[in-house]
């Protein structure tokens, strides 16, 4: 269902299946490790090499590893422990699936840090820019969230967190902030079916309280406030797959002694 969803996608033009756009490092990467766990290389529960003996076996650098490494994550070919490293789960998928799972989340993984800097220009420049009608709109996409929850339609909590997302850009009324971040965000939605299969009832509650945060934080002018919930959201993103969201969700004072 969610490939057929991701064609279905693809087949309503927001993204073309033959555009010729040669593939990251990071993808390319996620393809390699992807290889070598189909065959055994790492069996499930092991852990693999960390980051910088990746690197230096694929000869890469420690970005384009990370990156990879979170595509697998999102995929849910691999979870990733704080202070421990990255562990092989097992995949539930066929091969086909596998390859449609980690090449959604490759393109995912590579949007986010253009995603988080947009986004972060953007509210800024929203929190003395938004009109009243711009304020109402997005309030009203906070509550929307909140009933997509309610509903356990996770889809749909999706779709409106991407148009979230734009109507903070539109808040700007910059014509390029507006632009790009419509631009970055429409790969994204063709690809959303990978996400909706992360998501359960905990992980959509986490995510609301980040997006509450961002748009509390806009709407009440607090910069500082403003770039920190983007910066979480983003760095977090691919806590879809994270065995220790609950700890995330807690928030920092958990990580405390």
């Amino acid at each position: 269902m969610a490939i057929e969803q991701r064609r279905a996608a693809g087949d309503n033009g927001v993204m073309t299946a033959k555009t010729e756009v040669p593939p990251r490092k990071s993808e390319r990467l996620a393809r390699d490790l992807l290889e070598l766990l189909r065959s055994g290389r790492w069996p499930v529960g092991s852990r693999l090499p960390s980051e910088r003996e990746l690197a230096r076996q694929f000869k890469v650098s420690r970005t384009a590893v990370r990156e990879a490494l979170r595509a697998l994550q999102l995929a849910g070919e691999i979870e990733t422990r704080l202070g421990e490293g990255s562990f092989v789960t097992g995949s539930c998928h066929d091969a086909e699936a596998q390859d449609e799972f980690v090449g959604a989340g490759a393109k995912i993984v590579c949007c986010l840090s253009t995603r988080k800097a947009l986004e972060i220009a953007a509210g800024i420049l929203a929190i003395r820019e938004a009109s009243e009608s711009d304020r109402l709109k997005l309030r009203a996409a906070c509550v929307e969230l909140s009933e997509a929850i309610a509903a356990h339609d996770y889809r749909w909590y999706l779709k409106v967190t991407f148009n979230l997302h734009e109507m903070i850009a539109r808040a700007s009324h910059n014509t390029y902030l507006k632009e790009r971040t419509k631009a970055v965000v429409a790969p994204m939605r063709a690809d959303e079916w990978v996400l909706t299969a992360s998501y359960d009832a905990d992980i959509a509650a986490y995510s609301l309280a980040v997006h509450t945060r961002m748009i509390d934080a806009l709407l009440d002018g607090d910069s500082t406030a403003l770039i920190e919930a983007v910066c979480q959201h983003y760095e977090d993103y691919p806590a879809l797959r994270h065995p220790e969201l609950s700890r995330l969700r807690a928030g920092p004072e958990a990580t405390e002694p």
